[in-house]
């Protein structure tokens, strides 16, 4: 049963007392990836920017899909006369690029460039099988990353080479055997992904020094096939194979590219935690990092960089292995159902994970970016059946409501069998003025302020409470007055 509110308590509540924000991660920014907005419709590119400015979004993630831009991309041989490193050799299409990143640079939003698949015949090591993934040639991909480093020197902030690795739909064999027992399988993927990351690596820093290039960008999950050449591992297989080291962390000195192994240097890891039909706080069965085990990861990272197989590229001498790397959270999506009766939660589902997503994130001090994939849901046909629908519009334009309460991400964090609570949200963007969080008991109508908050300079607020029955919680800011959703909760004995 819930106690009454005496005078005292009650005066408490109503006390108009500023209280400065807490939290672990307070600088974590929000990002937002479509490149159907921003580079597939001209027409769509400078209102999308210039709305994402006024809802609080602080980077915009364009993915380069390299045969859109590199000439020729069905023939085995390298266009004559065409110099790769050059962007401004004939042949290259920046158009649409051109116009997503002045718009995102316009709006004063930080610009993150990743590199996917298909990739041109003839950037391949094995031109000859006409594949858009096998193999695709370290040099190639190098080149490539200095014209686009070259290009959008001082612009753009964050690199990305390649778009989750671990899949075959991107790399190709992702595994290599000598017979049909999976014991004669190495991860070839990985050791492609290696010394592609290491080629782009370079050529970055090359271009522009300043500019950050992160490593991973992976798949959440494995993915097992029919066959080796249909199979994905996960990103703990994934990463240990990619630095050389064995599954208890052992130094690999065998398989393909790992004898005289060189430490690969990174300025941060970047990864996709979709949690597809499960809560933000489920665990995945089997080698899954998603954003229930984001410790996962980190953990890993930490290990490989302890033994020198990783370096932190923002520290020197020393520091490097010890100094630990930032996490960025480059993509996250939750699809909706409806359109996608497949993969697809309800929109409600939708918009609850968000929120608390971004509470989760917020609450780990490694994580310094939370980027939503998509805004809008890719139309759906029969052609595009793989579209994909985890974005906070429909296809249409209409809002979700997750699109509704993405200015104020609430949530109130009540562990089992405990009576203190953290109570966190964000104004998106921020804004100077306070943010009244208040309270109501039980069923009662009227809420009544539990505290008045200046929110950080990023529009983050946080504090701790006591809930000793069932209550009800949201906040106010601005004028007129705007609301976040209703948080309802109770104290749980079990």
């Amino acid at each position: 049963m819930a106690r009454p509110f005496t005078t005292a308590a009650l005066f408490s509540l109503l006390a108009l007392v500023l209280v400065a924000p807490a939290g672990a991660s307070s600088t974590m920014k929000i990002g937002i990836d479509d490149d159907g907005l921003m580079q597939r419709t001209p027409s769509t590119t400078d209102p999308t920017a210039a709305l994402w400015k006024q809802k609080g979004v602080d980077q915009g993630r364009l993915t380069l899909v390299w045969t859109r831009i590199a000439p020729k991309p069905s023939s085995t041989k390298k266009p004559a006369g065409f110099n790769p490193r050059d962007p401004n050799s004939p042949g290259y299409h920046w158009d649409d690029v051109d116009r997503a990143v002045a718009a995102l640079e316009a709006n004063g939003l930080d610009v993150s460039i990743l590199i996917a698949a298909p990739n041109p015949y003839w950037a391949s090591q094995v031109p000859s099988r006409r594949s858009p993934t096998y193999k695709p040639d370290p040099k190639a991909l190098g080149d490539f990353m200095y014209a686009i480093a070259t290009r959008y020197k001082g612009r753009v902030d964050s690199y990305l080479p390649m778009n989750e690795p671990n899949l075959w739909q991107y790399i190709t064999p992702q595994y290599s055997c000598t017979s049909k027992s999976a014991k004669s399988c190495t991860l070839s993927g990985a050791a492609i992904y290696r010394e592609l990351y290491r080629s782009a690596y370079t050529a970055v820093k090359a271009a522009d020094p300043a500019a950050s290039v992160w490593i991973g960008a992976l798949a959440p999950h494995g993915r097992p096939g029919i066959s080796p050449t249909a199979s994905s591992p996960g990103p703990s297989a994934f990463f240990k194979a990619m630095a050389c080291v064995k599954s208890n962390f052992a130094v690999d000195s065998t398989s393909p590219g790992c004898k005289g192994y060189q430490p690969l240097l990174t300025d941060g890891i970047s990864h996709h935690p979709h949690t597809v039909l499960l809560s933000p706080t489920q665990r995945d069965p089997g080698d899954a990092i998603t954003t229930a085990n984001m410790s996962t990861l980190t953990g890993l990272f930490d290990r490989l960089q302890s033994s020198g197989r990783i370096l932190n590229s923002t520290a020197t001498g020393a520091a490097q292995t010890s100094k630990r790397l930032d996490v960025f959270i480059d993509e996250y999506g939750v699809q909706t159902n409806p359109p996608d009766k497949l993969q697809g939660l309800s929109p409600t589902k939708q918009d609850l994970y968000y929120q608390q997503v971004a509470y989760m994130m917020w609450k780990n001090p490694r994580v310094k970016l939370l980027a939503f994939y998509l805004w809008r849901d890719e139309p759906s046909t029969q052609a595009k059946s793989w579209a994909w629908q985890s974005g906070m519009y429909y296809s249409n334009g209409v809002i979700k409501p997750s699109g509704k309460s993405f200015p104020n991400p609430f949530w109130v964090d009540l562990p089992k069998r405990s009576k203190s609570a953290t109570v966190w949200g964000q104004v998106r963007p921020a804004h100077t003025g306070s943010v009244t969080v208040q309270i109501r008991s039980g069923n009662a109508a009227a809420f009544k302020t539990l505290k008045i908050v200046s929110p950080s300079a990023d529009g983050y607020f946080s504090f701790k409470t006591t809930i000793t029955g069932k209550r009800s919680l949201r906040f106010l800011y601005g004028s007129p007055a705007q609301s976040s959703e209703v948080r309802t909760v109770a104290p749980s004995s079990k």
